[in-house]
């Protein structure tokens, strides 16, 4: 038996042209394969939540199933789909499931498993399959797991029934897994590491086939994989674009590869990079604009999310603003000027300094005081927020906005202010990160650097004299070690864990104690937030789902 796999960008709700890259795809290896398998809801895309509640979702999938049906009969190869099932029974409406069709629908097999944690809710809409899903196909005894249902043996205390087990000693030719699995740091090597096991567990060899592309925050990162009997990994299509892969099935052995190779796993910054350019080129795509806005303020931040735009969106499609007070440096710029020089990006410069002036003055005369320090500062970073808007409505623009994650933590961000915007790309990296992520993006585009004095000197808000970040905030290596374990520690590996515990073990309880009270007293404006692009275990918004209105408990 010959087996394809598909890797395939799913637009959600998107049923026509998801159908059209699955017909494609069919067309094109209906002579080179007996099986063509996708990925998991493939037909709606994963995940379109409330989207299936609508009356005509099912109706409309089923039309395309129908299609699917067809053109499977009329070119004579077999596929696997994940697709919506309405429930039958008691429980939640639907199932989700995948099908074996050629021409008929010749198996179904409903997911078991039901994650309820971090970004997924899946039992909100879903009732569990009970069968485990096994069949016979062309004189093969086939045996299938939908996502969660592979990684049971890790989740254990979540679910009482193991879909893995029910595939032990069924003498299986071979595992077929498909998935919607977002990428996060080291979730790739999570995959290989789990699936390899089950392969093993199983004695059977495995086929893992996940979508790709950017939907909202999310990122699904592809890097579909074949594994053997014995639990070594053969090879893996690539990460983060379309790709698709052949093998040959025989006596339980894997022959004929075509496109699965040993792929090394991805650095952070590597990884951050890929996943960032592709979920805002998605976004923008997917949500139908043509360009985006940045407030470049000639800091590390705007130079990142400028640059990330560049490589995601071509030059053309990036504009920036530069808008200056009486607090700017110099430095800064002629700093973002350079920047957009190098990557050749348009920088209008719009001086806020009149408006500023007159806000403070009306201010006065409104409330009969001057502002306070705050309301000034914040006064300035509204004005910003305002311009970019208006050139967005102008123009049909997105404005990027450019909080990182240690910012967006602490709550050390101005609503309204520099965090206006439709889209973050680098709201889910800490400062540090940043950093990194910007010499990773120097060193392999040698040709549009990002200046390096954006990298030496200290950051800053720029909203008061002499302002610098450390005035609020501890020097951002300390920072974001707390940030981190506060955060995701209970996501991280034991030895991420020793890492930041041993630099914790010099800074001050108290210290400590205050920045987590600043993260808890931030959630209001984290809720306000653009979407971010998500690459850590556990991101704002989705995954971290906490009450702006409550009392944090502490020891």
């Amino acid at each position: 038996m010959r087996l394809a796999c598909a890797q395939l960008n799913y637009k959600i709700g998107d049923f026509a042209g998801n159908y059209e890259k699955i017909a494609a795809a069919i067309t094109q290896y209906a002579q080179k394969a007996d099986l063509l398998i996708f990925s998991e809801l493939c037909l709606s895309g994963y995940t379109p939540y409330d989207l299936m509640l609508r009356n005509d979702f099912i109706t409309i999938q089923n039309k395309i199933i129908h299609q699917i049906q067809a053109l499977t009969k009329a070119l004579d190869i077999a596929v696997v789909i994940g697709c919506v099932e309405i429930n039958k029974g008691k429980g939640k409406p639907f199932h989700n499931s995948l099908q074996l069709i050629k021409g008929d629908i010749l198996f179904t097999y409903h997911k078991r498993l039901l994650p309820m944690y971090n970004i997924f809710n899946e039992a909100r809409y879903f009732t569990p399959g009970k069968e485990p899903g096994i069949v016979e196909f062309q004189n093969k005894r086939l045996g299938f797991l939908i996502c969660e249902d592979g990684w049971a043996d890790l989740a254990s205390e979540l679910y009482e029934a193991s879909p893995i087990d029910d595939l032990v000693n069924q003498n299986l030719d071979v595992i077929i897994c498909i998935n919607g699995s977002p990428s996060n740091i080291g979730k790739q090597e999570e995959r290989i590491q789990n699936f390899t096991a089950i392969a093993k567990k199983c004695k059977a060899p495995l086929l893992f086939t996940n979508q790709v592309g950017g939907n909202d925050d999310i990122v699904y990162d592809g890097g579909s994989f074949i594994v053997d009997k014995t639990g070594q990994l053969i090879g893996s299509l690539k990460q983060f674009t379309e790709d698709a892969g052949v093998v040959s099935l025989n006596n339980k052995t894997f022959t004929q590869i075509q496109n699965f190779v040993d792929t090394p796993a991805l650095t952070e910054s590597a990884l951050f990079y890929e996943q960032i350019i592709l979920g805002l080129k998605d976004y923008v795509q997917k949500c139908g604009f043509k360009h985006v806005v940045i407030g470049e303020s000639g800091g590390i931040d705007s130079a990142v999310t400028t640059a990330l735009a560049v490589k995601a969106l071509g030059s053309d499609n990036v504009h920036a603003l530069a808008m200056p007070s009486r607090y700017s440096s110099k430095s800064s710029v002629t700093d973002a000027m350079l920047l957009c020089k190098n990557l050749q990006v348009k920088c209008q410069t719009v001086s806020i300094e009149a408006e500023f002036t007159l806000a403070l003055s009306q201010f006065t005369k409104n409330y009969h005081e001057a502002p306070l320090a705050i309301t000034e500062q914040n006064s300035q970073a509204r004005l910003r927020g305002r311009l970019l808007m208006e050139y967005a409505n102008q123009t049909g623009a997105l404005v990027l906005s450019t909080g990182n994650k240690s910012e967006m933590s602490v709550g050390y961000t101005t609503l309204y202010g520099d965090m206006t915007g439709g889209f973050n790309l680098i709201g889910d990296l800490y400062k540090t990160d940043v950093y990194a992520l910007a010499r990773y993006f120097n060193h392999v585009n040698p040709d549009t650097l990002i200046p390096e004095n954006i990298f030496t000197k200290a950051p800053s808000a720029e909203l008061a004299l002499n302002q610098q970040d450390t005035d609020a905030l501890p020097p951002y290596e300390i920072l974001d070690p707390i940030l981190k374990l506060y955060i995701e520690g209970d996501l991280l590996s034991p030895t991420e864990i020793k890492q930041y515990t041993e630099i914790l073990e010099s800074i001050s309880p108290n210290l400590i104690a205050k920045v987590h009270d600043m993260v808890d007293k931030a959630e209001f404006k984290r809720r306000q937030s653009a979407p971010i692009v998500r690459v850590q275990r556990r991101a704002f918004g989705f995954g971290r789902q906490l009450p702006i209105a409550a009392t944090y408990p502490k020891l």
